[in-house]
């Protein structure tokens, strides 16, 4: 029998490792106070805030004490959030009186309220164009907030109601995602609608945008597309759990996360312009908010499970067991020859 050099071994057993697919685990599992029933999660600095809508509360979770540390409470069916880090403040729109809170994070306390011409459900702020875009469903339009030097609003009419939205910097474009029009527009910096994107598929919900790649991803009915920024043109198309309707893109993994409302979350790896989904783990919790926090690598979901409040936290390993079996299977030494021919292979990264 032929014996195998210690390379090849070692080749074999790099390939394996770079092959297996990181994995989602659970760590834990955390009671939140009030009834179950969330629209949105995001980061604020070190903390992070969710949009508590059955409770009428902005929850203000610390992810190293593992508890609720701070809660705005009498707010109007908290929806949608926007955060803007440069003057410490969040934005949540209060589907149940129209308005958008001005919450200091600093304090947690309500700075201000903004009078929307109608409810929103979602919020985006761009802060190149100092402009916050309201989203409002029911009434098929986008409210323009101009967030310094005027309290003019204006509203932009879409004949379908928008569901998310999502900013390309390069095209200085505001995608959003119209329901029942199976269609993606673009509003241009005078929020004008610049362009529109038929979809090859029904009801369109979540945005996601890489701003490297230059892909926009769309959660549809039972898939997620990877649309081209520029022409609308779709490059691929990843199933997905019946009511993925959240989105969340890490540019530093290339990983897309997307939340169905069942509490599924598929991970798909969109690396080398090769779509395809390397997990599909499903929570404990019924909820589709979903907060990544890259400096843990932590995904925060929370959730309602046998009529109470929960957050689940998960955490991404990557290629689980990969250092070991390197460690553990490194050749001591190799030949002359086979040290020339790795010095000689080009390097990727």
């Amino acid at each position: 029998m032929r014996s195998i050099s210690p390379l090849k071994i070692l080749v074999l057993l790099l390939a394996f490792a770079v092959a297996a697919p990181a994995q989602l685990r659970q760590i834990a599992m955390i009671e939140i106070p009030g009834q179950p029933g969330f629209d949105a999660a995001v980061f604020a600095d070190q903390y992070l805030v969710i949009a508590h809508s059955a409770a009428n509360t902005l929850d203000i979770f610390d992810p190293a004490k593992r508890r609720v540390i701070a809660q705005v409470k009498d707010l109007a069916d908290p929806r949608g959030m926007a955060v803007d880090p440069e003057n410490a403040r969040v934005y949540v729109a209060n589907a149940g009186d129209g308005t958008v809170a001005v919450i200091s994070t600093k304090s947690w306390k309500v700075e201000d309220s903004i009078k929307l011409p109608a409810p929103a459900d979602a919020l985006l702020l761009v802060p190149a164009r100092k402009t916050l875009y309201a989203a409002n469903r029911n009434h098929e339009a986008i409210s323009v907030v101009q967030i310094a030097g005027t309290s003019k609003i204006l509203s932009i009419e879409l004949e379908g109601a928008p569901q998310a939205m999502a900013f390309d910097p390069a095209q200085n474009l505001v995608f959003a995602s119209l329901h029942g029009r199976a269609e993606i527009v673009a509003l241009d910096s005078s929020n004008a609608i610049a362009r529109r994107f038929k979809l090859n598929a029904s009801q369109p919900t979540g945005l996601a945008f890489d701003t490297q790649g230059r892909k926009l991803y769309v959660a549809v009915r039972s898939a997620v597309l990877v649309l081209d920024a520029a022409t609308g043109a779709e490059v691929a198309r990843v199933p997905s759990a019946n009511g993925t309707d959240s989105l969340w893109f890490d540019q530093a993994t290339h990983r897309l996360f997307a939340v169905s409302a069942d509490g599924y979350v598929n991970v798909i790896n969109t690396q080398g312009g090769k779509y395809a989904s390397e997990e599909e783990f499903r929570t404990e919790v019924r909820g589709h908010a979903l907060a990544f926090d890259p400096a843990r690598n932590f995904i925060y979901l929370p959730g309602g499970r046998e009529g109470r409040s929960k957050l689940v936290i998960l955490r991404r390993f990557e290629n689980p067991n990969h250092s070991s079996i390197l460690e553990a299977n490194k050749p001591t030494s190799l030949p002359p020859a086979e040290q020339v021919a790795q010095k000689s292979k080009p390097r990727t990264n």
